[in-house]
């Protein structure tokens, strides 16, 4: 049957055979006996009824209709910083910046700060001993090497203005820590024996890059 606008005036025209056809279209369940005025009726009524509702309107979504994000957004435009334990050497940290607060730092000529501060107890408001690491206003992410038999760390994010620490941005919640390993007070070029696992597990780089770039974060004697 040749598509055409289904007004009043067109269904009128068409056989009541054809007329059975096109509800059967439609999915509308009618008998054979049913009046033509009132099947008529009907198919207007169905036809205005999916146009003024679309699929998605009606809880009826398509495949091609959906669309899936294969990334996170950059930002989500919230000044705010994380602390997830790796491992109880290794603590991942991630944060964000307001796009506001980042174009006043950037006008500033501001950089930025971690500052990883270890407490004895969850409630201490005075850390035990603090050292910064130094990022980029476009890093997002880092990993952080914890010194061994410490209680409590939390990371802040904090501006540095003309080579002086100005502001807290933003403020981690205070992470407990597991018991370290002792392997953790190895310095590069030391003498330490390391299980098979730990040589398999790259710790011994790790330690390494991390003493050569943030050497702060070692126990020296």
């Amino acid at each position: 049957m040749e598509t055409k606008q289904l007004s009043r005036s067109y269904l009128e025209t068409l056989s009541s055979a054809d007329l059975l056809a096109l509800a059967d279209d439609y999915g509308i369940d009618v008998p054979d006996d049913l009046n033509r005025r009132f099947l008529i009726g009907e198919l207007l009524e169905t036809v205005a009824e999916s146009e003024n509702n679309p699929p998605e309107e009606i809880g009826i979504v398509s495949d091609a209709d959906m669309h899936f994000s294969a990334s996170l957004p950059d930002s989500y435009n919230e000044t705010q910083i994380q602390v997830l334990l790796r491992n109880p050497v290794w603590a991942y940290v991630y944060w964000d910046i307001k796009e506001a607060m980042l174009a006043q730092l950037e006008e500033n000529d501001a950089s930025l700060v971690l500052r990883v501060s270890f407490f004895a107890d969850e409630n201490a408001v005075v850390p035990e001993e603090s050292f910064d690491i130094q990022i980029s206003l476009a890093d997002r992410a880092q990993y952080v090497l914890l010194r061994a038999g410490k209680a409590y760390v939390r990371i802040d994010l904090m501006s540095v203005v003309d080579g002086k620490v100005s502001d807290n941005l933003a403020k981690s919640r205070k992470v407990a820590l597991p018991k370290g390993s002792s392997y953790l007070m190895a310095l590069p070029g030391r003498d330490t024996q390391a299980s098979p696992l730990q040589e398999l597990s790259s710790l011994q780089e790790l330690l390494r890059f991390q003493y050569e770039n943030h050497r702060q974060a070692f126990f020296e004697e």
